[in-house]
């Protein structure tokens, strides 16, 4: 069970990862400061391609870059041979920048606009389509003789046990269409001459750790593929199952072993096929926290620390809520360390941001080893959604990104200076 980057270690008592040493990147690029392992998300995305290639070869893997994109990231993953899923105008353009090939982007979201739409539609990527009205937008703006491929998200109708904020696949998500509405839908991507119905999708949530709604999905997915084709007399080409698997955070998680997860689904669903009749469809897989997450850390300087006799110590970091959300959001638990071991003393600590927020808590009353004012701690599987969900809050700056491998590390995401937070503002 992975709780730290591959390459996280302690020498001599300083911790290091890349084979870079921790201090030497505060010193160099100060602090609060993400930190990702390249051999982490190597090894990760290797998880997933390698069960795949030996098991169901006509497979891709869709990394999902909401959990963590920027151009570097998107250049590195699209290196390593996986595709890229992305939900947003922006994730796009990001994408476009970095020259990943249309036929390796896949376009998600609830609520395309026309000029995100626009942008997809010039660019030639896959469109994973939500609804019936996104539908009329592709058909009204679509104006040139390329050849769009659709592949249609379908709410599964599985409640996943996960956070309710992140389950995707229940009848009452505002994500996908209702199995029962999707043949109008169907019949009109069918119908149109620029428009190539690829496939179905489903996604059920995000953080988990069980098999078995996953396997839940090849016995609602493949039994409908077939009604497709005996409705519409068409093969459809693509099963994209969508992604979520959950990854270790604390004690409480007890994520998939991968390599088995993927033998024994692409077992079910040949068999699935099989008693169905149907060809076996590209498969499609769209892990991001499960790429990205274990590889990240956060480092942050200790700036005070304040004992509430008989209730609480807090200690007081230069970043917090604003540059990792997820504690406040969905009450996320996270693993901390520090970056040189000085003593075997531990103490209870509330670790707590400097945001204008009571809910801007980190870790409530966890032990790690004595800390002083100055001192710097880290924390564990930050490498998703923090980055990706950061915001200026209190007109703070968001912090640099730093990409480490073979003893070297590379800025992939300037630090925000006072002058880009007043960028586009505009004078009275």
């Amino acid at each position: 069970m992975q709780k730290t980057p591959r390459t996280f270690k302690y020498i001599d008592n300083n911790a290091f990862i890349g084979g870079v040493k921790i201090q030497q990147l505060i010193e160099k690029f100060k602090t609060p400061l993400y930190v990702l392992d390249q051999k982490t998300i190597e090894e990760n995305c290797q998880h997933f391609m390698d069960p795949l290639k030996k098991n169901y070869p006509n497979s891709e893997v869709l990394y999902a870059g909401k959990a963590n994109l920027n151009i570097a990231i998107a250049q590195l993953i699209n290196s390593l041979g996986l595709s890229l899923d992305v939900s947003s105008g922006g994730e796009l353009y990001t994408a476009i920048k970095a020259k990943v090939s249309p036929e390796k982007i896949y376009f998600h979201g609830n609520n395309k606009t026309h000029e995100e739409l626009e942008l997809a539609l010039d660019y030639g990527v896959t469109v994973m389509l939500d609804n019936l009205q996104e539908l009329e937008n592709i058909i009204k703006l679509h104006t040139s003789a390329k050849l769009i491929s659709i592949i249609i998200r379908l709410k599964p109708e599985i409640d996943a046990h996960t956070h309710k904020y992140i389950r995707t696949g229940q009848l009452d998500s505002k994500f996908g269409i209702d199995r029962k509405q999707a043949y109008e839908i169907i019949k009109k991507i069918v119908d149109h001459p620029k428009l190539k119905l690829a496939g179905i999708h489903s996604h059920i949530g995000s953080q988990i750790f069980d098999k078995a709604p996953f396997f839940e999905l090849i016995d609602i997915l493949v039994p409908y593929i077939k009604q497709i084709k005996d409705e519409f007399g068409i093969e459809l080409e693509v099963l994209n199952c969508g992604g979520g698997m959950g990854i270790y955070y604390s004690d409480k998680d007890n994520p998939l072993q991968i390599t088995e997860f993927i033998t024994d689904f692409c077992l079910k669903l040949k068999e699935k096929c099989h008693q169905e009749k149907i060809a076996l469809p590209k498969l499609l897989f769209e892990p991001g926290r499960s790429i990205v997450g274990s590889a990240g850390i956060t480092l942050y300087k200790v700036g005070a620390i304040k004992e509430i006799e008989g209730i609480k110590t807090y200690l007081f970091v230069d970043g917090g809520m604003a540059d990792n959300p997820r504690p406040i959001l969905y009450q996320a638990k996270h693993v901390f360390g520090t970056v040189i071991k000085r003593n075997k003393i531990t103490k209870k600590y509330s670790i707590a941001g400097k945001f204008c927020e009571s809910g801007d808590i980190l870790a409530e009353n966890i032990s790690l080893e004595e800390v002083n004012v100055g001192d710097y701690i880290i924390v564990f599987a930050t490498g998703a959604y923090n980055y990706s969900m950061a915001s200026n809050y209190n007109r703070n700056c968001r912090p640099a990104m730093v990409l480490v491998a073979n003893k070297k590390a590379k800025v992939i995401v300037k630090r925000e200076s006072y002058g880009d937070l007043t960028r586009l503002d505009i004078e009275i």
